[in-house]
């Protein structure tokens, strides 16, 4: 009896051990390993999801720069770029979680440091916006209408009148034809004297007769080459008895603006007949 009662009591003993190894194991690696790896994935999560709508920006913004759409402003392209970049460099390196526990509670502290992506995002936005809104801007002035163009035209507050060319009164004689213009609208400024422009009498529109001296001349064109070639052309002529003006390429608009103004006021006009082009409604 006693040898079996030795025997329950080893057992006893034993088990208590067994438990009580158990129990510092789970107490003393086992729990704390638990909640070191808890607390650091909490940490991870909240990192990862900012991360993702940071990267959601950039997918976006890097779609509409991949996109062949040509902007307006060629900046706007280089600005995105940038914004890509400083947006893709700020983002939080997260890695292996480490092995050991302590390491573990290192690197949770390591990353418990808020998350703040909002200036990037700001800047992704802001980028993308102006690209997109640039992007629409030159769509706008690839061979326009002729409706579009004569309703911008007379948004201008310089401009005083405009009028159409027909094919019967038409000075150059393009339109329509092969690499010539698909329309083209003469305007009257109010800057300049209009009783010192020269009328021939040529055409029954006496706007159209005068020309680009009255005021300027907006002509489109169907592909960018063909305004550019119309430009080269008019170019041949500056500085000489036969200058025309200025004459600058928008898309495949050419915008003209007359000889009778001074070059800060041909400047000018000039602007304010693109912006009125390349303005969203």
């Amino acid at each position: 009896m006693k040898k079996k009662t030795k025997l329950i009591i080893v057992a006893v003993v034993v088990v208590i051990a067994v438990i009580a190894g158990s129990l510092g194991a789970y107490f003393g690696y086992f729990k704390p390993h638990k909640e070191a790896v808890e607390a650091y994935n909490v940490v991870v999560s909240d990192i990862q999801e900012k991360t993702d709508q940071l990267d959601g920006e950039i997918k976006k913004l890097q779609e509409l720069v991949d996109n062949e759409d040509k902007p307006l402003d060629e900046t706007t392209i280089d600005a995105a770029k940038e914004a890509l970049k400083n947006a893709g460099a700020s983002k939080i390196v997260i890695g292996e979680m480490p092995k050991a526990t302590k390491d573990i509670l290192s690197r949770t502290k390591e990353l418990s440091t808020p998350v703040d992506y909002s200036d990037e995002l700001t800047a992704l936005s802001t980028a993308y916006t102006n690209l997109e809104n640039s992007k629409k801007q030159y769509k706008q002035v690839v061979n326009p209408s002729e409706e579009f163009v004569m309703q911008r035209i007379l948004t201008v507050d310089d401009v005083a009148d405009a009028r159409a060319v027909t094919e019967d009164q038409d000075p150059n004689g393009n339109l329509h034809k092969a690499g010539g213009y698909t329309s083209t609208i003469y305007f009257e400024s109010k800057t300049v004297n209009q009783s010192d422009v020269y009328v021939s009498g040529k055409y029954a529109d006496v706007l159209i007769d005068k020309g680009t001296d009255a005021g300027g001349a907006i002509e489109v064109y169907e592909n960018v080459e063909d305004a550019e070639k119309r430009r080269d052309y008019l170019a041949t002529y500056d500085g000489t008895i036969y200058a025309n003006g200025t004459h600058t390429v928008i898309g495949t608009v050419l915008v003209r603006t007359s000889n009778e103004l001074t070059a800060t006021q041909q400047k000018e006009l000039e602007q304010k007949v693109i912006d009125a082009l390349t303005r969203l409604e």
